[in-house]
């Protein structure tokens, strides 16, 4: 498929973590090379708000769209991945997650789409949501299941720690109207709040604000077809803020962030934990994944030293005949190796 150049499907449909893509994918685009200057920001909203359609037009990517002319189905299956070719100074992955509320799945199955939620807080840097702007006010808007289920899953994940890096939650009102955008955020703000105070919560967390576990951001966009040029002009300034240096911009220091090279292995990992249900310890995780990495490389290294010529010079002169300087040699080659 076309498609496949350019991104690549991350959980299936059925939930089966696709590691040989990943895994391709991120050594084809250059990810490892990033170490730790690369940023995920994930999105999720309800089937068919246009997740996609936003995120191809803020990042560059090509993720499968709706077409609006067959009517309004899930598009998206599972979770995909894509890289930004428009941000060029932090190596951005972007995940694309199927839609909440479709028909296909049902109303009863759910799982799917608390587990996929479960992953992209542990995952992203950055989670957008896709909110209607009609339906910020309303007792019974279309996104609110989704976002409970996003502070309920997150609890799952993190205590609140001063030092923290905190996932940036940053809301996208689509199809804005005539109000202005600080009322909007206003309006949104209370409903967000109110669904934090309303979910229930482990005894440690009872009196835990929204602002302990996320950092909080909200923006809004024009509609994509009665505004389009509008719309684009939006996108543009949208993504500047996923560089170091655009206004209000919403790249973090890398703090605790594992190097790229540990991407698979951890992601692969997250998503095991999440379909067996197992509390997600994600501190102690990244320390896991850390450990198993560095062992990986060690050997590697090991490997590459009883492989060098001047090595296998040295070990072989000193089967023979006591050499001079045998030991600094020795620790001298094995440091070199070690530093690559």
């Amino acid at each position: 498929m076309a498609a496949q150049t350019t991104c690549c499907q991350v959980l299936s449909g059925d939930g089966i973590f696709q590691e040989q893509e990943v895994d391709a994918f991120v050594h084809q685009h250059g990810v490892i090379e990033a170490r730790t200057n690369y940023q995920v920001v994930a999105i999720m909203g309800p089937q068919s708000s246009g997740k996609s359609t936003l995120m191809n037009h803020v990042f560059g990517t090509s993720f499968q769209e709706m077409d609006a002319m067959t009517g309004r189905q899930q598009t998206t299956k599972g979770v995909w991945m894509s890289k930004s070719p428009k941000v060029e100074d932090v190596c951005t992955l972007i995940l694309d997650l199927e839609g909440a509320d479709g028909r296909e799945r049902g109303e009863d199955d759910t799982n799917f789409e608390r587990q996929s939620a479960l992953f992209a807080l542990a995952v992203a840097d950055v989670l957008m949501i896709n909110v209607w702007c009609h339906d910020i006010g309303r007792e019974h808007g279309s996104g609110k299941p989704l976002m409970k289920t996003i502070f309920q899953v997150n609890l799952k994940l993190f205590a609140p720690e001063p030092k923290r890096r905190r996932t940036v939650l940053l809301f996208v009102i689509r199809d804005k109207s005539k109000t202005p955008m600080a009322k909007l955020a206003e309006v949104l703000a209370e409903d967000v709040h109110k669904m934090w105070d309303s979910i229930s919560k482990p005894p440690q967390y009872v009196d835990s604000k929204l602002e302990d576990f996320f950092e909080v951001q909200y923006t809004a966009l024009p509609h994509y077809e009665d505004k389009y040029e509008d719309f684009l002009a939006d996108t543009v300034v949208l993504r500047r803020r996923f560089t170091t240096d655009g206004d209000d911009s919403l790249v973090r220091a890398a703090g605790d962030r594992l190097p790229a090279d540990s991407l698979v292995l951890s992601t692969r990992n997250i998503w095991g934990f999440i379909k067996s249900q197992k509390d997600l310890n994600l501190p102690a995780h990244k320390v896991m994944v850390a450990n198993i990495r560095c062992n990986e490389i060690k050997l590697e290294q090991l490997r590459n030293f009883s492989q060098d010529q001047a090595w296998q010079a040295l070990a072989d002169g000193s089967s023979s005949m006591l050499m001079r300087d045998f030991g600094r040699n020795a620790a001298s080659l094995l440091e070199s190796c070690l530093e690559g």
